[in-house]
């Protein structure tokens, strides 16, 4: 049995998150879900994972009806179009997203009613390697030096995502996260030789901070969440960040589009509220559920949002804007509008599992 209260009383205590108790209807659907992420004799089963994202549209209270024919009409969308696809709006990347006209009119649309979007995002393999971090700051018990642990995993990142193909094999060595005391000191060891290499990624103060921390690890005696653990399987599923959200917004009524994994990973939880079980999320058939199918389009835009965020520079995140046209500079503007008022009725609609550079980059984009 899992009480869901165990769950969301922590970030209630460490969050100030109004009307997050709301009753919302918030519809679902998900983009770039590998299942499952491990290492391989050749490297990582996907050679370059994009951002997960779970998310789409929430309303308060019961959702407003909407008719599929509604949207094909203000959507212009094929006679044949028979369900509400990312594709159906526009292909391509972020950028080239932002310049298709049924994207601005879904997003003007959205703006236009009383309604907000949701999302997580998580970077796999930052997710990944944060174990790294945890066990030596968690293993040392130095306060000062946790305070100071999302600056560290980031700048451990910042080496690890440098060449992700030498990262899989460093890892793959090792059978990571199942490094053991045996391999602990070579593990560390090799880390510390990749700081070095790297070293013109870092601030010197982010390069000395981290290499301080590597030398801390080097004399602990266990590194404890990486020892006992399944061998080269990074992520084994995206089961939890469905959890997170029905714990969290636990008066709300979830709806999702099928997705086999997770209803089998929720049912074998037994969740409960106390002693009553939940019931509080349902998936459905996204062809009969057209505000699943916006939120497939939404989902799907974020993701390539945060991937644009993701694979580019400051500089270059920069640049792009600056030679946006009046259409992507309309639809990002609306887009931010859209998501800046959605996070003033509740900051809990987003939430992000990413580095401090992606979120600083993210922030250079949206201004928040």
């Amino acid at each position: 049995m899992t009480d869901i209260n165990d769950l969301r009383t922590p970030v209630l205590a460490m969050n100030n998150l109004p009307n997050v108790d709301g009753a919302y209807t918030m519809h679902y659907d998900e983009t770039n879900n590998i299942r499952r992420l491990h290492l391989t004799p050749d490297g990582l089963n996907v050679r370059a994972p994009q951002c997960f994202v779970l998310g789409g549209v929430a309303h308060r209270g019961a959702p407003p009806p909407l008719d599929f024919e509604d949207l094909r009409s203000l959507l212009r969308l094929q006679k044949s179009t028979q369900e509400l696809k990312l594709e159906h709006l526009g292909k391509g990347n972020f950028l080239k997203l932002l310049n298709s006209q049924k994207v601005e009119a879904l997003l003007d649309w959205l703006f236009s009613r009383d309604l907000f979007v949701h999302y997580q995002v998580l970077d796999p393999l930052y997710w990944s390697i944060v174990d790294v971090v945890d066990s030596i700051v968690t293993e040392d018990g130095n306060g000062q030096l946790m305070m100071m642990s999302p600056m560290l995993k980031n700048d451990l990142y910042t080496i690890l995502r440098d060449d992700v193909e030498m990262t899989a094999d460093l890892l793959g060595r090792y059978s990571y996260p199942d490094v053991g005391p045996d391999r602990r000191a070579a593990f560390i060891a090799e880390l510390r030789d990749l700081l070095e290499a790297r070293r013109p990624l870092l601030h010197n103060f982010n390069y000395q901070m981290l290499k301080g921390l590597l030398k801390i690890a080097a004399k602990l005696d266990a590194l404890p969440y990486l020892e006992d653990e399944t061998p080269n399987v990074l992520i084994d599923g995206f089961g939890a960040f469905y959890l997170q959200r029905f714990a969290l917004f636990k008066n709300a009524t979830h709806i999702l589009d099928i997705e086999t994994t997770i209803e089998t990973y929720l049912r074998e939880l037994d969740l409960r509220d106390g002693t009553a079980p939940i019931c509080n999320f349902s998936f459905v058939d996204s062809k009969d559920h057209s505000w699943v199918q916006v939120s497939d389009a939404i989902a799907g835009l974020l993701g390539k949002f945060f991937s644009f965020v993701n694979r580019n520079s400051a500089t270059d995140l920069s640049e792009a804007q600056a030679a946006f046209n009046d259409r992507q500079k309309r639809c990002l503007e609306t887009l931010i509008h859209l998501i800046g008022r959605s996070i003033e009725e509740c900051p809990a609609f987003v939430h992000y599992v990413v580095s401090l550079e992606d979120q600083q980059r993210r922030a250079s984009v949206l201004g928040f």
